[in-house]
Order: structure tokens, then C-alpha cells, then sequence
């Protein structure tokens, strides 16, 4: 494909960079996030004990969207076209991008009902209501029917895809100079409009943030309302409610890496501006959205605060002499114990 107009690409602007960073976030993030892992299910006080494993499936979305998208795809978007290429592992496979697309939507969706779910959950253990009995199969109703939406919805993103003999030449033309690379590249047009993708996706948001403030805003309401009535202890109230601050606080610190995304990507398709520099810079924070959602998981939950404040206080006293003093005695009561088992 010959193209008069080639752009010289400074090192932001060109895959390198945004793969490099994406490499980044991923080699920082596993180590955060098993060790939020870790916490989750071992660090987990009784008390926590109804809401242990809906932290632990949000945390297995979280990871699963991370790395889904960091790891596995790294998408090298033209915003403000709904064009471009993976530069992920996945690559390497014969899988089209426009499923790739909806696998990615599909597993953010999910990790978005996950965090319903959280709320949801403290609704039903806390809060004192007429038609509890009834919710009891209601909420198992409530939650298959997000979970089959998502698919239903996505799904037409496959036939959205329009001839991509047509598509790729109409969205160079309406680009401006890009760098040769770019046109050699195995571009996919998902569509030559955002209408679809944007508008399923803003209503999803919208629905995930509704329920959730029904949820949070009665829950707030019913143990106000159990401790005027004396159905509930002061210290009682005092940990649900710091809970419920706990919970919120940590849904809202990684949607600011969703929100700029958002805003950037808006703001690109309304103006038409095309800048692959910005373009790479907002996919590399918004891939960040696990790692710092894992560390706040850690950091406003107290359990699993106290117990990596500890761990760091216990390997700050020890001197690199201790530690390697504790790594060879590893060392040989492993050998020791292979001996044994050996004889």
C-alpha cells in the first residue's frame, strides 16, 4: 500500500514505547497482586468472612482485565479511530481483533458487576428489609441476568466489523501523516463508528454506578436506622460504616485511571485529534488501574495493611548479613530434607 504523506515518529509516538510500558506495568503488577492475593485469602479476619471470596472474584477480574489488556492484547489504538493492532502475545495467534475486543469488553464488564456484587452482598448480610425471604432468590435471579447481558450486548461488536479493504483506506485518509510502520501494520477497523461501543459502554457504566449507589445509599440508611432502633451497638455501626468508606474509596481510587481514559478518548473523537504520543501515554495509565487497584485494596483494608506494614518492618530489621545468614540455612535444611526423602 503506497502512501505519499509518511510522518517522521519521535520514540512516543512509535510500538516500542507503549510495548515497553506495557511490559512495565506487568512485571510490576505480579508481585502486587499476588501478594493482594495472598492477603485475601489468608489474612482475611472472621469478620470479613461474608464478603472474603466477593473480594477474591473482583480481584481475579481485576487480574484477569489487567492482563488482558497489558499482557495479552497491548492495543496500539489510532484514537480518535476505532482502528489499530496488538502488539500482545496474542498476536501470534490466529484470533481476530474484533473478538479479542469483545473478550477485553467482556471481562471488564464482569469486573464491574463484581464490584455490584460487593455492595450487594453487604446489603443483603446488614440491612434489615420486608421482602429479605424473598431477595434470598431474587439476588441469585439479579446476578445471572448481568452476567448473560454482557455477552448479549457484546456480541454484535463481531458484526459491526465492516470490509477492511474499505475501512483501513478511509481511516488513513482521514488520519493525518503517519509513520510507514503504521501503514504496514495488520490494522483492524472495529468500526467506522464509536456510536455502538460508546454507547454500551456508557450505559453499562451508568447501570454498575446506579446500583451501586441504590445499594451503598439504603445501606447507609437501614444501619442508621438499626442503631436509632437499637437493633445495632454503636461499635457495630462504627465498623459497617467504616467498611462501607472502605469499599467506596477503593472502587473510586482505580476509576480515575477510567475516567481519564475515558475523557481523553471522548475529547479525541469530538475534535478528531490524533496524537499517538497521548495515545500511548492514556493506555499506559489506564493499564495501571490493577496494580493500583491492588494497592489499595492493601493499603484501606486494615488486616491486610497491618500485615504488609509488618512484613516491611520485619525486613527492614534484618541487615543483608541476616538474610543471607537465613538463606543459606534455607538453603541446607532444603538439601537436608532432600537427603532424607532420598535415603
Amino acid at each position: 500500500m503506497n502512501y505519499s504523506c509518511i510522518a517522521k515518529a519521535n520514540y512516543f509516538d512509535n510500538p516500542e514505547f507503549f510495548l515497553l510500558c506495557m511490559h512495565i506495568v506487568t512485571v510490576i503488577s505480579i508481585p502486587i497482586h499476588f501478594f493482594g492475593m495472598y492477603c485475601i485469602i489468608y489474612k482475611t479476619p472472621v469478620v470479613m468472612k461474608t464478603v472474603k471470596w466477593y473480594l477474591f472474584a473482583l480481584h481475579v477480574w481485576i487480574i484477569a482485565f489487567d492482563y488482558s489488556f497489558s499482557f495479552l492484547t497491548a492495543p496500539f489504538l489510532l484514537i480518535p479511530k476505532l482502528g489499530g493492532y496488538i502488539l500482545g502475545i496474542l498476536k501470534y495467534t490466529s484470533m481476530p481483533l474484533d473478538y479479542l475486543t469483545s473478550i477485553v469488553m467482556g471481562i471488564g464488564a464482569y469486573m464491574g458487576i463484581s464490584i455490584v456484587s460487593i455492595f450487594e452482598n453487604r446489603f443483603y448480610i446488614v440491612c434489615d428489609f420486608a421482602f429479605k425471604n424473598h431477595w434470598v432468590v431474587l439476588r441469585r435471579i439479579w446476578l445471572a441476568t448481568h452476567y448473560v447481558i454482557v455477552p448479549t450486548f457484546l456480541t454484535p461488536i463481531v458484526f459491526l466489523t465492516p470490509d477492511q479493504k474499505i475501512a483501513v483506506p478511509l481511516m488513513f485518509q482521514k488520519l493525518p501523516c503517519l509513520p510507514s510502520y503504521i501503514y504496514e501494520a495488520p490494522i483492524l477497523v472495529l468500526s467506522e463508528s464509536l456510536t455502538y461501543h460508546a454507547t454500551i459502554s456508557v450505559v453499562y457504566i451508568f447501570l454498575v454506578l446506579i446500583e451501586s449507589f441504590i445499594f451503598v445509599g439504603y445501606l447507609i440508611f437501614n444501619i442508621v436506622k438499626q442503631m436509632k432502633e437499637h437493633k445495632m451497638s454503636p461499635k457495630t455501626f462504627e465498623l459497617q460504616k467504616k467498611f462501607i468508606i472502605t469499599l467506596l474509596i477503593q472502587v473510586s481510587i482505580p476509576m480515575i485511571c477510567f475516567i481519564f481514559t475515558l475523557i481523553y478518548i471522548g475529547f479525541a473523537y469530538l475534535i478528531n485529534y490524533y496524537n499517538q504520543g497521548l495515545n500511548n501515554a492514556t493506555l499506559a495509565i489506564f493499564s495501571c488501574h490493577g496494580s493500583v487497584s491492588t494497592i489499595a485494596l492493601i493499603a484501606l483494608h486494615a488486616p491486610y495493611r497491618e500485615y504488609a506494614q509488618d512484613l516491611l518492618r520485619k525486613l527492614s530489621r534484618m541487615s543483608p548479613v541476616e538474610v543471607s545468614q537465613n538463606q543459606i540455612a534455607n538453603l541446607s535444611s532444603s538439601n537436608h530434607s532432600n537427603v532424607v526423602v532420598t535415603v
